[in-house]
This record gives structure tokens, sequence and C-alpha cells, in this order.
């Protein structure tokens, strides 16, 4: 029975350290970056005073595509043509080196925004097929709230909770059957308020 207790520890031990040294990357994610460039050229593998290389120039180049650090680089022997991060000069000869590939890791958030803060969306002057969206969903009938709703309906939005209108637009096109509308006489919504 000691023995059975003994070798539960063990694994139990064995998992969590696993988990620790393996899994301390599980909630990051990454994106590998190939033949990676900096101002329309090669990046360089090294700094312009030849101080910092490899790695260190990855993670810059990762802050600067928006991630926390650089978890693994290749070097690209021979490039003949590259640019040093941070200026607007470069390397030219068979002696310039760039990356092959820089991987970028950032950890992934935890805590999502609430529900609350894309839950309600105006939309200004909204538009369908480049034209004004018509005050009537099929160009006679349906108008305010039918065509407003088809509207946010469109865009994945559970209902409209506000729109306003705006007349005398000189091109709108209705929603419902698309039909197109010239002149004094178009009406189209100044503004929606779509729902989730």
């Amino acid at each position: 029975m000691v023995f059975f207790y003994r070798a539960g520890l063990l694994v139990a031990l064995a998992v969590f350290m696993f988990s620790s040294a393996f899994g301390a990357n599980h909630d990051n994610y990454y994106r590998s970056f190939w033949m990676p460039e900096y101002n329309g050229l090669r990046l360089d593998y090294c700094s312009y005073d030849h101080k910092e290389c490899g790695l260190a120039i990855a993670n810059r180049y990762c802050h600067m595509m928006g991630y926390s650090h650089a978890n693994h680089q290749v070097i690209a022997n021979n490039v003949g043509l590259t640019s040093f991060f941070g200026r607007h000069t470069g390397c030219q000869g068979w002696r310039c080196n760039g990356f092959k590939t820089i991987r970028c890791v950032n950890k992934i958030s935890h805590k999502p925004p609430q529900t609350y803060h894309y839950r309600l969306q105006r939309f200004v002057l909204p538009r369908f097929n480049n034209y004004r969206i018509a005050w009537c969903y099929d160009g006679k009938k349906g108008c305010g709230q039918r065509a407003a709703y088809s509207f946010c309906r469109r865009l994945g939005y559970l209902q409209v909770k506000h729109f306003l209108i705006q007349k005398s637009i000189a091109a709108t096109q209705a929603i419902g059957n698309q039909k197109l509308c010239f002149g004094k006489n178009c009406n189209a919504f100044k503004e929606i308020d779509c729902y989730r």
C-alpha cells in the first residue's frame, strides 16, 4: 500500500513538473515571420554597429509587430541586401546576413471585454452597396423600422434600437429589393443603432 502511495505521489510530482516546464507557454500564441522585411528589404541579422545580433534584433522586430518577444530565430546567410533595424541604412554585399524566420509570441488574454462594450453599435450614414440605405425597405413599403431592422440583422445584430431619417438624398438603394432612387424625393437613414 505504501508503494502505491509513493508511486502515485511521484507520478503527480512528475506531472506538475512537466506542466510547469512545458506548459508555461501553453497559453501563448505565436506567429512565424518568414524572411522578415524592414523598410522594404530583408531585416539584417545584426544592428548597425554589430553590437547586437540574432535574438536581440528579433525581439525588437516582434515588439514592432505587437508581440511581447521572440523565442526562436534562424539566420539566413549571405542575403546580399538587408536593412538595419531602426535605421534607414542597409547592408549590401555577400557578407550581409538576414533572418530566415523569426517566431514572435504573446500571452493570450484571459479577461475578455465585457459584453456591453460591443452590444450597441451606432452606424452613421449607413450604406448598402456603396449607396445610402433608402428609408423604405422595398422603396415604397416597410419604411423606417423594417429597413433598419433588416440592416442590423444583415450585420449579425438581433434588433434595432434607434434610427433617424435624412431627407432629400441624391441617391439611395432599398435594402429589400436593391431598387435605386435618384433625385430630391429620396430619403435615407441618418443613423441606425443596432443591438446584439
